[in-house]
């Protein structure tokens, strides 16, 4: 009888406790989860009666607009109404008015296919449906040739779609849903039914909008299928989140409503209290009428019936239109299990259990943890025993059998007098780690980072006392440090010396070379700081490789180090540059770089490459006190100034090259400004034709008159703007002005416009000239482009390709200063060339000298062969002219003809001359 009433009691407190659990919305959230994993379980094909014409991406980047213009929606039901479709639904927003002859073309489209149909909605599609809401129906013009469809959904409390409605009241009228439309539903339009994800939705044909239009769908896709019109594309967020898939658009959740519909899988729920009551007489046969002991058999016994169970309920779901709720009959076989496991074991016994496999977890885990330890911890007893080590320590004192051995056997005597001296007295304040060197058995150091501590440990006296005794143990905790030892000695090695050559660099130079200034002021000796640059060092590698780079420079810095001839401190400060400081004696002069120069540029054998280095030298002399900085400074300026000019080998300091400098750099600064504060502009040199002095082009050169300094050469501003990359914008602009200035003058003279190399590698010139075209107008016949045989030396730009490009667009080339650079003539038949310009450099005062006669005529005769012109350059006098005339020169340029001028004073001239 007591048994009965406990059973009773137990299964009342089942049932109230299932009760509160369904209250709280778990058992709805586990009906949900169970319920996809059915799904999941499950694949079912699709009809295929049913087509999805998508509103994608790729729709929309080719139709470029969105909402795209309704006369395409027009042509599109027109294509699919003649491929046959028998229904078409557009869940498309047509509630706004386009305008009127796109809303007529739809209208006439949508009456002449006769079927179809088109979306009705509210503005929130909740679960709860609230009044007051805003409802979007098709405009007038379309509703009278068109069906109205619901194409709302109800989202549930996971804010996920389960559910689609078979229809909705519209402004007092009952319509059906697009999905119950398509899914040929005759009953109620009242309600909702479950979708069933299990259907492979994912099967689906799926067309793209752009595809229909363009008439590229596979024939007969659309006979006599039902065509759901709709956005996929996740910039119109017609997206949802739905079990299984995780998002799908509205089109498509429609599309499964429908394939639901069309497959008699309209879910509908039922069987939860039948599987309540299982579970529960489950439960109660098992308190009641078993003789089953043990609380794992009879748990087992519960968790095979909710398997069981489960396996009924997606049969079932399988075969048959239902979904079984089992939330509530799990959750009783869950309750029942904790029952049975309370009532066999009984709390004490229960919580002492869990002690106990918590007590052997912490005891396992704390052994992996201390053998495992990345550190090694070694226990030291008193008397110097050694009680515990970890694989880690074993490994670091090269001894697999620490445990059981006296510390002072193996390990180091540094370590084990610290650890006797720990027992014998705890330490007043916290531990210090502290690092001992230890020799290995292979010779090798190793560095050992290691802190000792006090533990105390409880001991009983017997097994049969109850007084326990305490015994203090030391703990040595080390560490490997040997790599991080080496690698700040590494780093604080690299941070003063250069790693291939061996030498100082910059750091370690510039704190020796204060060293040696001091020095030197307290003696009053004068000192000579020196740069040399390799030249060539990076053909060298562009054409050896790095480490014949490497190799070379460190060959350089053993001959420097080993030079004997003169005292010098030597430092690498850069890849390609080197550094000394000396005494500098006035009698030496250049003696000094003279001997470096010829133990230093003397060939080198390196892996039977033969290598030639190119050598130039900056220097400077202190003649006052002066730092480090500016003593590297000042020679590193000379060096510079060297490398830039190439006129020389060896440069001194000298105070103008600061000047120099500073100029450049002011210069620099301001012509990022010059544009903006319109100092730049534009002078035009006339182009004459010879044979009558009429002017037939001008040729724009970019002028600056700064506000402070005053009209600035371009052969001063022009290179610093190539080597910063400005030249890019300068060029740009001066297109973009000189079209336009051009397009003012009174005739329609070609314009020539000098390009840099700098634009052709580093900007976009083709889009540059194509922009300014656009911008101005210019007729890009009548656009010259000058470039320089400099430009054919950088093998990397694909020049004949972007030739070609500026071609197309129209403009002509002209090859300028031709004769002063690149010495190969095998670019003339490559490049499509129509006028070389014949350097100034050729044009002599009278021109009788025979050598410039023949250069000319050589010339005249390549363009000739080639069916270009030549225009001469630098043209002063009427004599030249003449002279040119009889050789057959066609276009001059030149001071007799007309200094570079204005756009204004050349279009007075142009009128004077008309």
């Amino acid at each position: 009888m007591r048994r009965v009433l406990n059973a009773v009691l137990i299964v009342v407190i089942v049932i109230a406790a299932t009760a509160m659990v369904r209250f709280a919305g778990f058992g709805a959230a586990l009906d949900r989860f169970l319920l996809e994993a059915r799904f999941l379980a499950d694949e079912r094909p699709v009809t295929g009666e049913i087509v999805l014409v998508e509103i994608d991406a790729r729709s929309l980047e080719q139709l470029g607009v969105w909402p795209l213009p309704r006369r395409l929606f027009a042509d599109l039901t027109d294509k699919l109404s003649a491929a046959g479709a028998r229904d078409i639904v557009f869940d498309v927003d047509f509630s706004a008015i386009s305008n009127p002859e796109n809303d007529a073309l739809l209208a006439e489209a949508f009456e002449r296919a006769g079927t179809v149909s088109l979306a009705v909605f509210r503005q929130s599609a909740t679960a709860g449906f609230e009044t007051g809401e805003v409802t979007n129906q098709p405009i007038d013009e379309l509703m009278n040739v068109t069906w109205p469809v619901v194409v709302m959904v109800p989202m549930e409390k996971d804010s996920r779609i389960w559910r689609n409605l078979y229809g909705f009241e519209i402004d007092g009228t009952a319509e059906l849903s697009a999905a119950a439309l398509l899914g040929e539903h005759t009953g109620s339009t009242a309600g909702a039914f479950w979708l069933d994800y299990s259907i492979a939705v994912s099967r689906l044909e799926r067309i793209s909008l752009v595809d229909v239009l363009q008439g590229k769908t596979p024939p007969g896709v659309f006979f006599e299928k039902k065509v759901i019109v709709g956005a996929s594309a996740q910039e119109l967020r017609d997206l949802f989140p739905v079990p299984v898939h995780e998002i799908l658009p509205g089109s498509m959740i429609q599309a499964l409503g429908a394939e639901t519909l069309l497959q008699g899988r309209a879910l509908e729920k039922g069987g939860e209290w039948i599987a309540f009551t299982a579970a529960l007489a489950v439960f109660v046969l098992l308190l009641l009428l078993t003789n089953v002991e043990g609380w794992a058999v009879k748990t087992a016994i519960l968790a095979l019936c909710a398997v069981a169970l489960e396996l009924v309920a997606i049969s079932l779901q399988k075969s048959f239109p239902v979904i079984v709720p089992t939330a509530s009959a799990h959750f009783v076989l869950l309750m029942a299990a904790a029952s049975v496991v309370f009532r066999e074991l009984g709390l004490h016994k229960l919580l002492s259990h869990i002690a106990t496999i918590r007590q052997r977890n912490s005891e396992r885990m704390l052994g992996l943890v201390f053998d495992d330890s990345f550190d090694g911890i070694i226990v030291v007893k008193s008397g110097g025993l050694v009680s515990a080590a970890n694989q880690t320590a074993r490994t670091l004192f090269q001894c697999d059998d620490l445990v059981g051995r006296n510390a002072r056997q193996v390990l180091p005597a540094e370590l084990v007098e610290e650890a006797l001296a720990v027992l014998a007295a705890p330490p007043a304040g916290k531990p210090v780690p502290s690092i001992i060197e230890a020799a290995q058995i292979d010779g090798k150091r190793r560095f050992i980072e290691y802190v000792v501590t006090r533990s105390e440990r409880t001991i009983a006296n017997s097994a049969r006392s109850k007084k326990v005794r305490t015994q203090a143990v030391a703990c040595l905790t080390c560490r490997d440090v040997t790599l991080e030892r080496e690698s700040v000695e590494r780093l604080s090695y690299l941070a003063r010396y250069d790693a291939v050559t061996g030498l100082e660099n910059r750091n370690g130079f510039e704190e020796k070379l204060e060293q040696v200034i001091v020095s030197a002021q307290a003696t009053g000796q004068d000192l000579c700081v020196i740069q040399f640059a390799i030249v060539n060092l990076d053909q060298i590698i562009a054409s050896l490789g790095f480490s014949y780079g490497d190799q070379l420079r460190h060959a350089i810095a053993v001959r420097l180090k080993n030079h004997p001839a003169q005292k010098a401190h030597w430092a690498a400060i850069s890849a390609d540059v080197f550094a000394c400081v000396l005494d500098w004696q006035p009698d030496l002069e250049f003696g000094v770089i003279e001997t470096v120069k010829q133990v230093v540029a003397e060939d080198y054998n390196i892996e039977g490459a033969r290598i030639s280095v190119q050598l130039n030298f900056g220097f400077v002399v202190t003649d006052n006190p002066a730092s480090a900085e500016d003593l590297l400074r000042k020679s590193g300026n000379a060096l510079a100034r060297v490398r830039r000019d190439s006129q020389s080998q060896t440069l001194a300091f000298r105070p103008e090259l600061d000047e120099q400098l500073q100029r450049r750099r002011l210069l620099e600064t301001e012509l990022f400004k010059a544009i903006g504060r319109d100092e730049i502009h534009l002078a035009y040199q006339p182009l004459v034709d010879l044979s009558d002095n009429s002017v037939i082009g001008a040729e724009a050169l970019m002028r600056w008159h700064h506000r402070e300094l005053g009209p600035i050469s371009p052969m001063e501003f022009v290179p610093i703007a190539e080597e910063n990359g400005y030249i890019v914008e300068l060029g740009a602009w001066a297109l973009n002005r000189g079209m336009k200035e051009a397009l003012s003058w009174p005739s329609p003279l070609r314009l020539s416009v000098n390009i840099s190399a700098v634009q052709f590698s580093r900007g976009n010139l083709v889009a540059t000239v194509k922009e300014a075209f656009e911008r101005t107008g210019f007729p890009s016949a009548r656009l010259d482009l000058e470039i320089t045989e400099s430009l054919f030396i950088d093998d990397d730009l694909d020049l004949e390709f972007r030739m070609q490009e500026l071609k197309a667009l129209g403009c002509s080339f002209s090859l300028d200063d031709f004769g002063t650079g690149y010495s190969s003539l095998g670019y003339i038949p490559k490049y499509s060339f129509s006028k070389i310009k014949l350097d100034k450099s050729f044009v002599r005062q009278s021109i009788s000298n025979r050598q410039d006669i023949t250069v000319i005529e050589a010339v005249l005769h390549l363009a000739n062969g080639y069916d270009m012109s030549v225009v001469v350059e630098g043209i002063e006098t009427a004599e030249q002219a003449d002279k040119l005339r009889q050789l057959g020169c066609q276009i001059g340029q030149g001071y007799l003809f007309g200094r570079p001028m204005s756009a204004s004073s050349l279009s007075a001239h142009l009128a004077n001359a008309a």
